[in-house]
This record gives C-alpha cells, sequence and structure tokens, in this order.
C-alpha cells in the first residue's frame, strides 16, 4: 500500500513515526475501527453534565475525550486530535470555555468532534479496505 496524506490523516507522519512500518500502522488504524469504547453519545452526555455543572473542572469528560485524542494522535488523525485537546483542556479546566476564542460552546465543540470522528473513521476504514 503507498504511503498517501489526506487532510484528516497524515500517514506519512505516522508511519514516520513508527519507522514506516505500514503493517504496524494497519494494526493501529484496525484497533481504532474496532474499538467500542469510545461511543458519541456518552460524550454527548459527559459535555451535557458539564455545562450542567457550571462548567468546572470535570475529570470523567476529561480522560474520556483523552482516550480518544490519543488514539487520533497515535494515527495522524490530527484534526480530530486538535479539536478534542480543546476540549480536553475545556474539561481539565485549563481554559475555560468563555475564554477559548471561537470554542465559547462546548456542544458546538463536540459536534464538530463528532463530526470528525465520522469522516475520520471514513477515511480510515477506506484505507483499511
Amino acid at each position: 500500500m503507498e504511503k498517501r496524506s489526506t487532510t484528516l490523516i497524515d500517514m506519512n507522519e505516522a508511519l514516520e513515526r513508527l519507522d514506516n512500518d505500514m503493517s504496524l500502522y494497519m494494526i493501529l488504524v484496525d484497533a481504532f475501527l474496532e474499538d467500542k469504547a469510545f461511543q458519541p453519545e456518552r460524550l454527548r452526555e459527559l459535555e451535557s453534565q458539564f455545562r450542567s455543572n457550571g462548567s468546572q473542572e470535570f475529570l470523567e469528560a476529561a480522560q474520556y475525550i483523552h482516550r480518544l485524542k490519543g488514539a487520533a494522535r497515535q494515527l495522524s488523525a490530527n484534526p480530530l486530535a486538535a479539536e478534542a485537546q480543546k476540549l480536553e483542556d475545556i474539561f481539565r479546566g485549563k481554559v475555560s470555555a468563555a475564554s477559548s476564542g471561537d470554542h465559547k460552546d462546548t456542544a458546538l465543540l463536540v459536534d464538530r468532534i463528532l463530526d470528525l470522528y465520522q469522516q475520520t473513521l471514513l477515511e480510515l476504514q477506506s484505507l483499511s479496505s
């Protein structure tokens, strides 16, 4: 399989990190595709709880999005990882939702993350087949 990068996945970066081991990369892709630990509905629930708690630090939500961010980074799904990082920072209380630029509404950020997640899944599925 030839190396290629898209706007969602920088395969060249990922392969560089993995010493150009395409079979290892594909193992990571398959693991990401088969992982049922991340559930979009759960992220929405956690974000809703975060907002109803007065936007205080919320470690459960931070840990949940952290796992998605880490998996995305392993695959060099950089747009997904970057948006997940923004939400994690808000959940950890590193930045307030109000001071995070255009990311004032965590529900909108979750929508963006879930949209990127679905697009990334489709891109990875095309690599896997």
